[in-house]
């Protein structure tokens, strides 16, 4: 098989687990996969202290480091449209998801985002590692957060909608990138003032 990468042919190191269970072949050679970094930073909620987003969110993992090789990764996945990337991490994500509890929501595109974009790059993600989610929120805001100043982050309105019945139960939101924060807290704010017990949230990157 041709690494989705860099496209040079590799074979797939066998393992004994996919003598057990169904594991799926990884997509991208050994080469090209050693130079994403783990993240091993702990994610701070620092800035939502105080404000009405304080215990919104209850956990957040990110599993990988912003680094040259994900900066070059996510830029041929988004923006060149290169939607056969989303297998890459397909692995590790369902190995992120694995024994959680909670429904799985993945954070919205705008409408009009989405159109230019072609599809939505969250989704593609779960679709690949075979992670079964609900949409439940709708995004009502074009505005790129990473922009704006921390003052104008915490009160900018909100940036989604509740499109479904919120249970009194466990919700993990999926994102691809954690930056400024103000996504999740946001949409884990509407979430639990809709009535969820726990909202965790995992990441791709760190950024």
């Amino acid at each position: 098989m041709n690494c989705l990468i860099c496209g040079t042919a590799f074979q797939p190191t066998p393992t004994w687990r996919l003598l057990f269970v169904y594991e799926k072949e990884s997509s991208t050679c050994s080469r090209c996969y050693s130079k994403f970094t783990k993240s091993d930073a702990t994610i701070e909620f620092n800035d939502f202290q105080g404000t009405v987003y304080e215990g919104a969110v209850d956990a957040i993992t990110a599993l990988y480091s912003y680094n040259e090789a994900m900066k070059s990764y996510l830029h041929q996945y988004k923006f060149l449209q290169d939607v056969a990337l989303a297998q890459v991490f397909a692995k590790t994500l369902h190995e992120a998801f694995e024994g959680k509890e909670g429904s799985v929501v993945p954070i919205p595109m705008h409408p009009e985002k989405l159109v230019k974009r072609t599809f939505a790059q969250v989704d593609e993600l779960l679709n690949s590692a075979g992670i079964p989610f609900q949409h439940m929120l709708a995004k009502t805001a074009t505005s790129e957060q990473g922009k704006k100043t921390r003052k104008e982050r915490l009160e900018a309105s909100p940036l989604f909608e509740v499109t479904a019945r919120i249970e009194a139960r466990n919700y993990i939101l999926f994102d691809d990138i954690y930056t400024t924060g103000a996504t999740i807290h946001h949409a884990a704010k509407l979430l639990k003032d809709a009535g969820a017990t726990r909202v965790d949230a995992i990441t791709l990157i760190k950024g």
